[in-house]
């Protein structure tokens, strides 16, 4: 039997080690529903600021699980790489990708630069950064993206403001090797276009970003309409505010800046809680003689403005589902000193396209500011054989002003064009011009 002094030994060991560990993880099961009647539940499996929301009623989360491994939906050419980019690519000191043989960067790469199961060590340095260049190779391995997506304002006070119709295009021309052998004189790994179609007051207000394979930071330019003029963006401006929304150009998709612009630090891998659109897979349909849409019968997102007798914030999805997955949360600090958003951080599905679910945003004085958050979900052809992972909805949530963006993603009205045709002169100097007239 243990003296009585050997008792208070242990006792002062077991608080000592979980008040270093932080307060200790609850668990979740299919079914259950998490509010803040058990907000304890999800302790360890969501970031603070998020766990708050729960604590507080301003979100719930409905328990559930998938019928479908998202592991086997990827891009066919992402898949392939897995077996194939195994050691081949590193980073150097300036967050770089580089040839592990010659130390010199690749002239192109297919589908995804660091497989997991032999390229990602959690001892590593340079993981978290290898993992962020994952998370846009996976996207660029689906070839020509054309999104419509709805901008709305949301109030926690006066519910919903306004909404902004948008749309999303990007080109890649590097990691998806349909475009291997397109000309590529000027260095750049993609170029993406941000659209504004509506309202009037600030239709025809238009992004153009086109990012460099080498270290050079991304050339941005911006057309409003009430100048009649392009203007060049500096990369600070790009943590500026989207068209007065809470959102900035660099939070598209979670994260959409440069990966060499920041520094990164891998700092665990966790069992968390992230949103997925639905249980089921969602049907892809063809998209008139090429690519794929996400077509009319994709499952409509509901938001607590829009639901009778809803107790929680306006701007908070009411019918996703929460799936417990591993996750890398990740530590990310902007290089440029006149960047809008001091640390951030990043929690990054482990499995699944590398998809950024949540980012947890501080300022520059290391104070909590807001949270990006983005849900997701399998989608597959009639014929399974092309599948992927589409992004569902996104938020953007000021917890300091009370006040949310809503980015409706794919729904009946704005259908996701994956393998859509573009044209590549669209997306130089003069195809915006001629755009902006």
């Amino acid at each position: 039997m243990r003296s009585p002094a050997c008792l208070m030994i242990l006792v002062s060991f077991v608080c000592f080690t979980v008040s270093m560990s932080g307060t200790a993880a609850g668990d979740v099961a299919p079914g259950d529903i998490l509010d803040k009647s058990n907000w304890e539940n999800a302790q360890g499996l969501l970031p603070e600021a998020v766990l708050n929301w729960v604590k507080n009623g301003d979100m719930t989360m409905a328990i559930d699980q998938l019928e479908y491994d998202p592991r086997e939906y990827v891009p066919a050419v992402a898949r392939k790489s897995y077996g194939v980019n195994q050691g081949i690519y590193e980073v150097d000191a300036e967050d770089m990708i580089i040839e592990a043989s010659t130390g010199k960067p690749p002239k192109f790469i297919e589908g995804v630069p660091f497989p997991e199961e032999t390229d990602i060590d959690m001892e590593d340095p340079k993981a978290g950064t290898k993992i962020m260049y994952n998370k846009f190779y996976h996207t660029y391995s689906a070839g020509n993206q054309k999104f419509p997506f709805g901008t709305v304002w949301v109030s926690r006070n006066h519910g919903f403001e306004r909404e902004v119709k948008c749309e999303w295009q990007q080109y890649p021309l590097n990691g998806f090797p349909g475009h291997k052998n397109q000309s590529n004189r000027e260095g750049y790994e993609r170029f993406a276009l941000i659209r504004v179609l509506a309202p009037f007051d600030i239709a025809g207000t238009n992004i153009l970003l086109m990012r460099y394979l080498d270290k050079k930071a991304d050339t941005t330019l911006a057309y409003v309409p009430a100048i009649r003029r392009v203007r060049r963006m500096s990369p600070a401006n790009r943590s500026d505010s989207f068209i007065g929304s809470d959102c900035c150009v660099d939070d598209a998709w979670c994260f959409d800046g440069k990966v060499s612009g920041f520094s990164w630090k891998l700092l665990r891998k966790q069992e968390s809680l992230l949103p997925f659109l639905d249980t089921k897979v969602l049907p892809l349909e063809k998209n008139g003689g090429h690519g794929w849409v996400t077509g009319k019968n994709i499952k409509q997102i509901r938001y607590g403005y829009e639901e009778e007798g809803w107790q929680g914030s306006p701007w908070m999805a009411t019918n996703l589902i929460w799936v417990k997955r591993p996750t890398y949360v990740i530590e990310m600090k902007p290089k440029d000193p006149y960047y809008n958003y001091g640390t951030q951080y990043v929690w990054i599905d482990a499995e699944v396209n590398w998809m950024i679910v949540w980012k947890i945003i501080y300022d520059r004085a290391d104070k909590y500011w807001k949270v990006v958050w983005y849900s997701y979900g399998g989608a597959a052809s009639p014929d399974d054989q092309t599948r992927l992972i589409t992004g569902t909805s996104m938020q953007c949530i000021d917890d300091r002003t009370g006040h949310g963006t809503i980015i409706r993603f794919p729904e009946p009205k704005n259908q996701w064009a994956y393998g859509a045709k573009l044209n590549k002169n669209d997306y130089s100097l003069g195809g915006f011009q001629k755009l902006c007239k």
